[in-house]
């Protein structure tokens, strides 16, 4: 009789599957972590471009405009997402430079990228990015006003997987220069961003934080930027439109730099309170996770993983204190110890207990309802994740589909098996299986092997 075998990695406990995703190394350096401290999220801002970033220097026809957008604080930084995975853009530009996402390594508004993008030409605010199946593997991030501003974006299949990366002058083949303007239109556009500088410095919330504050060195900048206004005035009015271009750009990034050195006092309480929430969730879940030992007494090495979890419940009461005291440093701070010492316990316990060996079924039809089994499995573990991690309404959409399709294919599964074609039902149900596991990390939560 065939034996049908089948490779699978187990655990003895459904929850040790548990691994947060912010305390996971990357693999092969793909899902780089951020600035943010989050693996998922980006900060986009306004640099000079210089020498790191890919459409930099003189001799390369069309480099475009002279500032940059920088990811994470690197101008132009190439980025690596992978598909069904959600992403954020958090951008700090200005009104002359709207981020978006397009197909275009030039940028300026061309091929915008629709699908699977929420946000598209922000200049405060956020971009949402989930990869689909029909996604190029190489689109880009781009300012809508001028051209050559950002990067390159490679979507891939899976984490660790490496993109095929073709020679920046070969991959270019839209390649164009800055349209020339005639005089007469030149000066209509700096005449409206002085309008916009003088605005800015003079009349905008960032401006009326860096006066009320003691920063002397963005209080500096800031008078500096208005003296740059006025010297752009001169030179246009006296025919020099090119040095008041010049001068104007400056001023608005000076002005930009400034305003960064004094933060929102709202904008950064009302970060710290998001990332509040979501450590809180993030608590609750490894904590659920490590118990699950505890109840079922599967804690091989017990000693080298032990948490006191009456100390967590109490580090998690403090930090509700904290917060009601708006101490949100304090207690972002505390519940992080505290999450990282409970992934640390599970991660030694997946270390002793996970086991990866080879099964032997007698039939096909044994190695389908393994696999079937199997299935229900993630399907409840994907339960349990929702209602724990309770993601965010983006995700949740997404989510909401991968669980569908998983539905779908395991009625497929049925339906195959019930007609005999076993080998059929196996694929479909282990394709259904891949669409959970799928749904569960995008969750929030990284499964083991994957």
């Amino acid at each position: 009789m065939t034996a049908y075998r089948s490779i699978y990695i187990s655990t003895l406990c459904g929850f040790a599957l548990l691994i947060n995703l912010d305390n996971v190394t990357a693999e092969s350096g793909q899902q780089q972590r951020t600035a943010t401290g989050a693996p998922n999220r980006f900060v986009v801002t306004l640099v000079d471009k210089d020498k790191r970033h890919p459409w930099f220097g003189k001799g390369f026809v069309g480099r475009g405009h002279e500032i940059a957008f920088a990811v994470d604080n690197i101008p132009g930084k190439e980025l690596i997402l992978v598909r069904g995975q959600t992403y954020e853009f958090e951008i700090r530009s200005d009104p002359l430079h709207d981020f978006y996402l397009t197909t275009s390594p030039v940028g300026r508004g061309r091929k915008v990228l629709v699908k699977g993008v929420e946000g598209n030409f922000t200049f405060d605010g956020k971009v949402i990015f989930t990869p689909t199946s029909s996604t190029p593997d190489v689109v880009y991030y781009q300012c809508q006003n001028h051209t050559y501003m950002g990067g390159r974006i490679f979507i891939v299949d899976k984490a660790g997987q490496m993109p095929q990366r073709a020679a920046l002058e070969d991959e270019v083949s839209e390649v164009i220069k800055e349209p020339e303007v005639d005089p007469q239109t030149l000066a209509k556009i700096i005449t409206n961003k002085i309008a916009f500088a003088k605005l800015n410095i003079r009349s905008s919330s960032g401006a009326k934080r860096v006066r009320s504050s003691d920063h002397s060195e963005a209080q500096t900048m800031l008078r500096d930027a208005d003296r740059m206004i006025a010297d752009a005035e001169t030179n246009l009015q006296a025919g020099y439109a090119a040095k008041a271009q010049t001068l104007i750009d400056e001023a608005i990034r000076t002005s930009s730099s400034a305003f960064q050195m004094v933060p929102d006092k709202q904008e950064i309480k009302k970060r710290a309170k998001a990332d509040y929430e979501m450590l809180v969730r993030r608590v609750e879940a490894s904590l659920a996770s490590y118990q699950s030992y505890e109840l079922t007494g599967n804690m091989k090495d017990g000693e080298q993983a032990k948490v006191d979890t009456d100390r967590i419940r109490q580090d998690l009461i403090t930090a509700q204190r904290l917060v009601k005291e708006e101490d949100y440093e304090a207690a972002n701070k505390l519940l992080s110890a505290a999450q990282q010492s409970l992934d640390t316990a599970v991660a030694k316990i997946l270390d002793a207990q996970i086991l990866t060996y080879e099964l032997s079924f007698e039939t096909a039809k044994d190695e389908f309802q393994y696999e079937r089994n199997r299935n229900q499995e993630y399907g409840r573990l994907l339960a349990t994740v929702i209602e724990k991690l309770n993601p965010p309404q983006t995700k949740m959409a997404l989510i909401t589909v991968l669980s569908k399709q998983g539905d779908d294919l395991l009625q497929k599964a049925d339906q195959s098996a019930a007609q005999g074609d076993f080998k059929l039902a196996i694929e479909t149900v282990q394709n259904a299986t891949v669409r959970y596991q799928n749904a569960i990390q995008m969750a929030g939560v990284r499964l083991f092997g994957r």
